[in-house]
C-alpha cells in the first residue's frame, strides 16, 4: 500500500473553511477512485496546518487527472501552499477506526536511505511493541519514502492523554532510535482527527 500526503499551509483564521471544502467537496472524489483505500484527514488549528492522507494500491494512482484536479481545487480554496509527499507504508495497524477529535501524532525522521532498513526494523522490533502497550491506541503507520529517507510514524490515540504517554515513551527511545539508523533529524508533530475512512479492511503488514 501507499500514501500520498498533503500538507496544506496557511492562516489559522480560514482553516475550517479549507476544511469544509475537503469534506464536503473533494473527499467523494478522492474515496471512489479506482485502488483507494480511504482518505485521512488532521488538522493543527494553531498553526494553521492541514493533513490530508490518500492510501493506494499502487503510487501512480494517485496521481489521475480526476485527483490532480481535485488537488489543484483545494489548493486554490486554500490559497496557500500545498506540499506533497508519497511514501510507502510499510506498517499499517488498525485496533479501530479513530473517530473525529481523536489525536494524532506524526513523528517525522530523515534517515540515510541506506540505513532505512535499520530504521524499518527499529520501529518493528522496539518502537511497535512498546507502543502496544500504552492504553488508548487506535491507529499506528509507518510510512518511508526510500528515496529521500524520509519517515513518518504517524500514530493515533482515543484522546490527548494517551497520545502524550506515547511522546514519553518516543522520548526514551529517540536516542537508541538516532544511533541504530543514522537518523538526521526527529520532531513530533500534534494534530487532531477530522475524520479517518477506510474503504475495505486494510491489508496486513
Amino acid at each position: 500500500m501507499y500514501a500520498r500526503v498533503n500538507f496544506i499551509f496557511g492562516a489559522a483564521e480560514r482553516v475550517d473553511a479549507r476544511i469544509a471544502h475537503i469534506e464536503d467537496a473533494e473527499r467523494g472524489i478522492v474515496e471512489v477512485a479506482g485502488g483507494n483505500w480511504g482518505l485521512t484527514t488532521l488538522v493543527n488549528r494553531q498553526d494553521g496546518v492541514i493533513v490530508a492522507i490518500s492510501y493506494w494500491d499502487e503510487p501512480l494512482q494517485s496521481s489521475g487527472a480526476v485527483l490532480t484536479t481535485a488537488r489543484e481545487r483545494i489548493a486554490a480554496a486554500a490559497g496557500d501552499d500545498v506540499v506533497v509527499e508519497r511514501y510507502e507504508v510499510m506498517i499499517a495497524e488498525r485496533l479501530s477506526v479513530p473517530m473525529a477529535g481523536a489525536a494524532a501524532r506524526l513523528t517525522r525522521m530523515q534517515i540515510e536511505p541506506a540505513r532505512l532498513a535499520d530504521g524499518i526494523e527499529f520501529v518493528q522490533i522496539e518502537a511497535m511493541p512498546s507502543v502496544r502497550n500504552v492504553p488508548g491506541l487506535s491507529s499506528a503507520e509507518l510510512l518511508v519514502d526510500p528515496s529521500s529517507g524520509n519517515v513518518v510514524f504517524m500514530t493515533t490515540w482515543r484522546d490527548e492523554d494517551s497520545a502524550a504517554r506515547m511522546e514519553r515513551l518516543l522520548d526514551h527511545l529517540r536516542d537508541e532510535a538516532l544511533e541504530r539508523s543514522a537518523a538526521k533529524s526527529w520532531r513530533t508533530e500534534a494534530y487532531i482527527v477530522v475524520r479517518a475512512a477506510v474503504q475495505r479492511d486494510w491489508p496486513s503488514h
